[in-house]
Parts: structure tokens; C-alpha cells; sequence
């Protein structure tokens, strides 16, 4: 297996326990409702603070999208992008 398989397979199980967790954590505790994990909860306000000044329309929507996606869902595509770039490799 090359670099960028074992990278995407990571990436997709990486996704699962992810999305395993949500679901966990949904039905646990008195109040029990699922709550979608966001990249941008994930990192930190000052991090993702650099959004808010891109000039370009196009690029802010794109970085906007990409910051409040769910976590489970970019993990996703990176994996599948991954494997696709694994599987067009020559050697």
C-alpha cells in the first residue's frame, strides 16, 4: 500500500470514530441531543480569525464552507481524495 492509502483509510476510519462519538454522546446524559462536531470547534478563534479578512467573496465562502462543515464529512472527503490519488499513481 502506498502513503497516500494508508493516509486515506486513516482519514476514513478517523471519520467513523468521529461519527461514532456524536452518536454516542447524543443518547448519553439526561439531556440527550446530537450535537454535530464543527472543524471550526475544534480549533482555535484565533486560528480561524484570518476568515473573516479574506477580500475575495469567492475564497471567504469557500473557507467559510469548509470551517463549519462537519467534522465526520471532511475527514469523508479527504479520505476518498486520498485513495483516488493512490489509485492514479504510477509507479
Amino acid at each position: 500500500m502506498s502513503k497516500f492509502a494508508i493516509a486515506g483509510v486513516l482519514s476514513l476510519i478517523a471519520a467513523g470514530l468521529v461519527f461514532g462519538y456524536q452518536a454516542i454522546s447524543s443518547v448519553m446524559g439526561p439531556k440527550a441531543t446530537y450535537k454535530t462536531i464543527l472543524l471550526m470547534d475544534v480549533l482555535d478563534k484565533n486560528i480561524v480569525s484570518w476568515i473573516d479578512g479574506i477580500s475575495s467573496e469567492f475564497i471567504f465562502k469557500i473557507a467559510d464552507y469548509i470551517i463549519t462543515s462537519p467534522l465526520y464529512l471532511i475527514f469523508i472527503v479527504v479520505g476518498v481524495i486520498l485513495l483516488l490519488i493512490s489509485s492514479f499513481r504510477w509507479r
